[in-house]
C-alpha cells in the first residue's frame, strides 16, 4: 500500500457502527433526499449486516475505519433475518422504502443460485487504488474458504464501471446483468 500509511484489517465491533454508516452514506450511489432515505440505507447495506453477517473493517494506525466489507455467509438465513428483524423498520419508512427493500431482497434472493453467500465492501475515497480494497477481499474470501464455503457473489450498479473492474481483478466473473444490476461471482480459494 501506497503513501507511507499503514492499515490493517480486523473483525468489526460494535465500535465501529458510527463510522462504518458514515463510510455507507459516503459510499452510496442511492439520492438520500432526506433522513428517511438515509435510515433506509443504514438498515439495508450496513446495520443488518452487523447484526447478521461477518465483517471486517480496514482501519487506519489510529484503528480509524477506512473501509470495510460485511458478508453474509448463508444468503437465505440473512434474508429470513432481514424479513423478520429489519424489514419492519423499513416498513415504517413508507411504501417507497419497502418497495425498494422488496426490490433488493428479490433480486439478492434471485441470486443464490450463483453463490450461497454474498457480500458489500465499501471504502472511502481517500485510500482507494491502495491495495485495501484488496487486502479486504482476500480477507474475507479466506474467512469464506476457512468455512467452507466455495463461492461468493456480490452485485454492483451495471453502470459502475470502476467497481466492476476492481472485482474481475479480484478473481470475480460476471454471471448475470439486468434490472440496472451487474452479479458477479469468485471462488473463494
Amino acid at each position: 500500500m501506497s503513501d507511507n500509511k499503514s492499515y490493517s484489517i480486523r473483525p468489526c465491533t460494535l465500535d465501529d457502527l458510527d463510522a462504518m454508516r458514515e463510510i455507507c452514506i459516503e459510499t452510496s450511489s442511492m439520492s438520500l433526499r432526506d433522513d428517511k432515505d438515509r435510515k433506509l440505507l443504514l438498515l439495508m447495506f450496513c446495520d443488518s449486516y452487523m447484526q447478521y453477517a461477518d465483517c471486517f473493517v480496514a482501519v487506519d494506525e489510529a484503528d480509524r475505519p477506512v473501509g470495510y466489507t460485511l458478508c453474509a455467509l448463508n444468503t437465505r438465513e440473512f434474508f429470513i433475518n432481514f424479513r423478520k428483524n429489519i424489514l419492519p423498520e423499513i416498513t415504517k419508512l413508507g411504501f417507497r422504502y419497502s418497495a425498494t427493500a422488496y426490490g433488493i431482497i428479490f433480486l439478492h434472493r434471485l441470486c443464490v443460485i450463483f453463490a450461497p453467500s454474498h457480500l458489500h465492501i465499501d471504502l472511502t475515497e481517500a485510500v482507494r487504488r491502495q491495495g485495501v480494497g484488496t487486502a479486504l477481499m482476500n480477507t474475507v474470501k479466506s474467512h469464506l474458504a476457512e468455512k467452507g464455503i466455495k463461492s461468493v457473489q456480490l452485485t454492483c450498479g451495471s453502470s459502475n464501471k470502476s467497481a466492476i473492474s476492481f472485482y474481475k481483478k479480484n478473481g470475480f466473473k460476471t454471471v448475470f446483468r439486468g434490472f440496472g444490476s451487474c452479479v458477479m461471482r469468485a471462488n473463494t480459494k
